[in-house]
């Protein structure tokens, strides 16, 4: 079925059956359904109300404009591609974690790797424990189940789009199609669910459609019809089946039933909706057919309309507008846009602050993560400043040091009058949110050229002594007062699962250089030049530490432990932190043994291993995100610009590219991983990971666009003046252009040709 019809709808006639006999059989067939065995999660609940923090073999054709199955084919190389065109082509299930998601700016649902099982939790956390892989136990409203001549079928083949999810089996000469769709900004689940003999002969065959298949006691009732009410005593929900396609007097408090005949070639379709209200009240009214066609089509088209206000100049939707990509480059144009489209699957928008991209639509409601979240923080300033300078707000508000997340709910909390911090080493969260926050505030100031922002009261302190005491928040985390590096705790402070990366790590003291460096330049910006060289002084000495942790010859930094123990650490997020903050500081020598390391043990054919598989604890760090069998998605881009900053631009674009091949299944997500049997090779194939908590999208892959915009063009935003372009006489290996990037004010286009880059005022 293409995405862009509707399909053939027809009221069937109905056959006799028994009641008893097809709820016996319905749930007969989801015992039958295997799962998976349950496993701990091995990570630290950060987060209070829920859940930890952040966490194919490649079927051929099923990249951008060549998906198979009837994916649109872009017309040569331009700039915004379509919603269909970023949909996937048929993948096969049985070598998928995940199946396909919904989301439509409110809620997320997650397809059941059956014909019409959809898990959906409106206003709850979706996700509940590891299983899998395809069967997570989630926290859901009980699922409706469907079955063929009294068989339950698995879904062989899905697709995935940003406003709807399919799924297929062939049942003999039978073509079933289930396509679903999530009304906007609604608590409304819509079903078509399509039949298609494509035999030489005709068929007939029975089909009953069950509130729940029976594995999981529910309250039911026949509440008029076509319609079934089902109660949660679980959840305090009540959601209604509404059935459009109705048998005749065959729908009760247990199933509707159908007798289905078909010539060859014809097709036949049920379409049905589940709403969600509160128990007790009445039901909604008005949620006839002509509703639901309205609805289906509607979902779709303000799906289009966002998505085409990404990018628009003053459009309605945001405050902003990302900047607009046209190239020929067909790989680094699907990059980028399936990386923008993933911060919009995550957008919500009936939050306090109303533009706001969750981490995760399977956890807790309005959980966002600081380090994520800055990994596009110049995007975000481009897209939806207005936003992000309230969210900023908030996150200066807090202390650094107190957990991996904030939660936003319907209402901000309130301010408070006076900010405290408490003393000594005090490290309860992420190591990672002092350079986070202070990243996110410094991107908004240089992109939006807002300078009185820096003179904003946050309770009793400004933004700029926030900031001060983000850049120099390290000196807290000293263990000794005349100590260079700051040790920023264990492993559930830093990358959870890799038990030797702890203390005195490179990484985030490589960081606090950058930040006491950017924190001088403003201060001299507004006459602190005192402190500002201070501050410079306290870069340097910090920059000869963290070398002391290189270990020469082998391109690989060293943690240094508490007990002295110094360890030799074979991680991609020294490189990328390393390459990213101190790339001029670094001798060549240095810069090229990094490079060789990551080059050698860490880049693979279609993805990248965040730990090398020779790292002394390897073997203990096996999660998909942090580990030697995957990354976490926002990791190959961190290491792409790494690259590129100390200039091998000849590794880095080739490798960008590759990456295209492992997002065949829609957009980005917290990680992907190398399975089967050939995982420990150079050419192991990629698929979204599922096992030890790893979510479906996850806006760390925003991280891709921003290393398009930041890197490949080199966007340098600067507080004063013109923005800056990194490295602007350096060939990229890539044309295209970058158009209606704003800077305060103005508008640019930037260009990338093969002398180096070009930028120009739009007028």
């Amino acid at each position: 079925m293409e995405s862009s019809q509707k399909p053939e709808t027809r009221t069937f006639g109905n056959g006799p059956a028994d009641e008893r006999r097809c709820v016996k059989t319905m749930r007969k067939a989801r015992s039958d359904t295997p799962s998976g065995v349950h496993k701990s999660i091995s990570r630290r609940m950060f987060c209070e109300i829920g859940m930890a923090a952040l966490s194919a073999q490649l079927l051929p054709g099923m990249a951008f404009g060549f998906a198979a199955g009837g994916a649109a084919t872009p017309s040569g190389a331009s700039g915004l591609p379509t919603l269909d065109e970023l949909g996937t082509g048929w993948l096969d299930c049985g070598l998928l974690a995940q199946m396909p998601s919904l989301h439509n700016f409110h809620e997320m649902a997650a397809c059941a790797p059956d014909l019409v099982g959809v898990n959906f939790l409106p206003g709850g956390q979706l996700y509940g424990d590891e299983s899998g892989p395809r069967w997570p136990i989630y926290y859901s409203l009980p699922l409706c189940g469907m079955t063929i001549d009294d068989r339950s079928y698995e879904s062989t083949n899905c697709r995935w789009f940003a406003f709807q999810a399919v799924r297929r089996a062939q049942v003999g000469d039978l073509d079933v199609v289930t396509t679903n769709r999530l009304v906007m900004e609604d608590t409304v689940v819509m079903w078509r669910v399509k039949f298609t003999n494509n035999g030489v002969t005709a068929k007939s065959f029975h089909v009953a459609l069950t509130v729940d298949p029976g594995w999981k006691p529910v309250d039911r009732e026949f509440i008029g019809p076509g319609e079934i009410r089902a109660t949660s005593d679980k959840w305090k929900m009540d959601y209604v089946y509404r059935f459009f396609d109705l048998p005749e007097n065959k729908t009760n408090g247990q199933f509707a039933e159908w007798q289905v005949s078909l010539a060859p070639s014809e097709s036949r379709e049920i379409h049905f909706l589940m709403y969600v209200e509160e128990p007790g009240k009445p039901g909604r009214s008005g949620l006839t057919s002509e509703w639901f066609e309205t609805q289906w089509d509607r979902t779709k088209a303000e799906w289009e309309n966002r998505w085409k206000s990404t990018f628009t100049p003053d459009n309605e939707f945001f405050s902003g507008n990302a900047p607009l990509l046209v190239t020929n480059d067909a790989a680094i144009r699907e990059i980028y846009y399936r990386s923008v489209l993933t911060l919009l699957v995550l957008l919500r928008t009936k939050l306090w602050s109303n533009r706001t991209f969750i981490t995760s639509g399977e956890r807790p409601k309005g959980v966002v993560f600081y380090w994520d979240t800055s990994l596009f923080s110049t995007l975000f300033a481009l897209l939806e400043p207005k936003q992000m300078k309230e969210q900023i707000k908030l996150f200066l508000e807090q202390d650094p040091h107190e957990s991996a997340v904030i939660v936003f709910k319907t209402e901000r909390a309130a301010s408070p009058e006076h900010l405290e911090v408490p003393p000594g080493w005090d490290l309860r969260g992420y190591a990672a949110n002092d350079l986070s926050i202070f990243r996110l505030a410094w991107s908004y100031l240089v992109v939006t050229q807002d300078k009185e922002f820096l003179r904003e009261k946050i309770a009793d302190q400004t933004v700029l002594q926030r900031m001060h005491v983000l850049a120099t928040n390290w000196k807290k985390l000293r263990l000794n007062p005349d100590d260079q590096l700051a040790d920023y705790g264990g492993a559930l402070n830093l990358l959870e699962c890799v038990p030797t990366y702890i203390n005195k790590v490179p990484s985030f003291n490589s960081a606090n250089v950058w930040m006491m460096r950017e924190l001088a330049e403003i201060l001299e910006g507004s006459g602190g030049g005192a402190e500002a060289r201070q501050l410079r002084l306290d870069a340097d000495a910090m920059f000869k530490a963290v070398m002391t942790l290189y270990e020469p010859g082998k391109g690989v930094w060293a943690s240094l432990h508490r007990d002295g123990t110094r360890v030799e650490m074979r991680h991609c997020y020294d490189f990328a932190a390393v390459g990213r903050f101190l790339a001029a500081d670094l001798p060549p020598n240095v810069s090229r043994e990094m490079v060789d390391f990551v080059e050698r043990e860490l880049l693979m054919e279609r993805w990248m291993r965040a730990q090398s598989q020779l790292d002394v604890a390897a073997t203990n760090s096996d999660r998909p995100d942090h580990g030697p069998m995957g990354a976490y998605d926002a990791w190959p881009a961190v290491t792409v610009d790494a690259l590129c900053r100390l200039g091998y631009w000849n590794i880095a674009v080739p490798f960008l590219r590759r990456t295209q091949a492992a997002v065949y299944e829609g957009v980005y997500a917290q990680a992907r991983e190398f399975y089967g049997v050939k995982r420990r090779d150079r050419d192991a194939p990629v698929r979204i990971a599922q096992r030890q908590g790893c979510m479906r999208e996850c806006t760390g892959g925003g991280a891709f666009a921003e290393a398009v915009l930041c890197t490949l063009f080199g966007y340098v935003p600067k507080l004063s003046g013109a923005p800056g372009l990194l490295n602007a006489d350096a060939p990229r290996g890539f044309n295209g252009e970058l158009r209606h990037l704003r800077h305060g004010t103005q508008m640019y286009t930037i260009q990338s040709e093969n002398t180096g880059l070009r930028l120009q005022k739009e007028t």
